[in-house]
């Protein structure tokens, strides 16, 4: 019967392997974040992504850094940034799967590597203020619109674009 607890009475090859595998799990912490960076000009704008309302641009000085997003997987995303009494700016970006994220390297960058991979992309832009409407050319082409189209059609077009549910 054992009379000492902890440490000081471990056997010293199972202390020595309780050391190696807590040193190896904290080397083997590998970690690719991948990061979609949006600014805007002037910051507050709602973002979205791929339709998806997900939060809105800060100034590059906010103590949590410029506003980012966090994907999954690489490809084309669309984007979308808001802003009240600003023009609305949408786009695509690119999100190009870099040489480390390829078999079999993805391994050691996703698993080995001891230290975190930021891969970073960025949509940028300056929103433009909204400019005056004319209520004259609005009602112009609403009734020019209303002359060339049958009811039928404007039923057709909206449930098109506007997805109404039955």
């Amino acid at each position: 019967m054992r009379t000492g607890a902890g440490v000081a009475s471990m056997p010293p090859m199972k202390l020595m392997l309780g050391i190696c595998m807590i040193g190896l799990a904290a080397l083997c912490s590998g970690c690719v974040e991948r990061r979609i960076y949006v600014r805007s000009d002037p910051p507050g704008a709602e973002v979205f992504i791929d339709g998806e309302p997900v939060g809105q641009t800060r100034p590059d000085d906010h103590p949590d850094g410029p506003f980012y997003v966090n994907f999954a997987y690489y490809g084309t995303r669309e984007w979308t940034l808001r802003k009240a009494g600003y023009q609305t700016v949408s786009g695509e970006v690119e999100l190009k799967t870099p040489w480390y994220e390829y078999p079999p390297v993805d391994f050691f960058s996703e698993v080995l590597a001891p230290w975190k991979i930021v891969n970073k992309h960025e949509i940028a832009c300056k929103l433009e203020p909204n400019k005056p409407g004319d209520p004259d050319a609005l009602a112009k082409r609403a009734l020019n619109y209303r002359n060339e189209t049958t009811l039928a059609d404007r039923y057709e077009f909206a449930a098109k674009v506007a997805k109404w549910r039955r």
